[in-house]
């Protein structure tokens, strides 16, 4: 089961949520045409959201809407699937940090995403990330995904 650590066994950690794993990061797609990352906080239930164009939806309320399905479906999963923990229906709330490099060449949105929970993952913060090094960036990334699935 991923939330105890042992599914797929192949990735087995044994590593439990909300005793081990206080944090979840995800791409999530919104609009149906622009990527942004979700960092979510199990402990503080909280999702910062991070957007590198936040003009795609500049609305709190849109934005809120777009991340609902998190906001319901964490805390549920997190009653059937964490015995130990109190149940709770308390919906997650959602912040935007507008301190994040911002992009202004459409399509890196998705590159964007991924490096946002690659900084956040190992505790480092945003500086260099700009629309000059996403292009090198990208390629890396096409790079490391292909070496990754080449063998299968």
């Amino acid at each position: 089961m991923v939330f105890n650590g042992n599914y797929p066994e192949e990735f087995s950690n044994n590593r439990k949520w909300l005793k081990d794993v206080d944090r979840l990061f995800l791409c999530h797609l919104i609009n149906g045409n622009h990527w942004v990352a979700l960092e979510v906080d199990l402990d503080k239930k909280i999702i910062h959201v991070y957007d590198s164009i936040q003009t795609v939806v500049p609305s709190i309320t849109d934005l809120l809407e777009e991340c609902r399905p998190f906001t319901k479906m964490i805390p549920l999963l997190l009653n059937e699937m964490v015995p130990e923990r109190k149940k709770s229906s308390q919906q997650f709330r959602i912040s935007r940090p507008k301190s994040v490099p911002k992009n202004e060449a459409p399509g890196d949105c998705g590159v964007y995403a991924l490096k946002y929970i690659e900084c956040k993952a190992v505790g480092c913060g945003f500086e260099g990330l700009s629309d000059q090094c996403i292009p090198a960036m990208r390629i890396k990334l096409a790079a490391e995904i292909y070496d990754e699935v080449s063998g299968l």
